[in-house]
């Protein structure tokens, strides 16, 4: 039926929290491997699904619908409900500015699509920094707002 908004989740906010958290685990280890780019890539894979499971959380659905298939974190945050949150955090809302910078650091061509050279170690481990910082990071942050 056209005009049809589609009702079924296409996975569920659990699923979503296991799948960014397993992200976060393997950024990590990236990182402890050298390999800097895979490291922010799945970062901020880890960041989108969190904020995905944000949306589910805030809306008190299960599961996340299809209209959110979509790689930008900003654009996520939005949905959240959690953008006032973030602006009383100076310092939290700093480290999610950084992330969504260097995740979208070329513009179109995101950091999927880039050659691995093109990421260093200071770039990946700020990019860490600014997810897991128990005072300043971002995950922390949501994982307080989905559980």
């Amino acid at each position: 039926m056209a005009g049809h908004l589609p009702t079924q989740p296409i996975i569920s906010r659990d699923a979503l929290i296991e799948i960014a958290d397993s992200r976060l685990a393997e950024a990590r280890a990236l990182v402890n491997a050298r390999h800097w780019a895979g490291a922010v890539y799945h970062g901020g894979y880890a960041v989108e699904c969190y904020l995905k499971a944000a949306i589910c959380f805030t809306l008190h659905w299960d599961g996340l619908l299809p209209m959110f298939k979509t790689h930008d974190l900003a654009g996520l945050l939005r949905f959240t409900g959690l953008e006032p949150s973030l602006r009383e955090r100076t310092a939290v809302r700093q480290s999610f500015v950084t992330i969504v910078g260097l995740w979208d650091m070329y513009g179109d061509e995101t950091i999927r699509y880039r050659k691995p050279t093109e990421v260093d170690s200071a770039t990946a481990t700020r990019f860490l920094a600014c997810l897991e910082d128990s005072e300043t990071g971002v995950v922390p942050w949501l994982r307080k707002t989905i559980q």
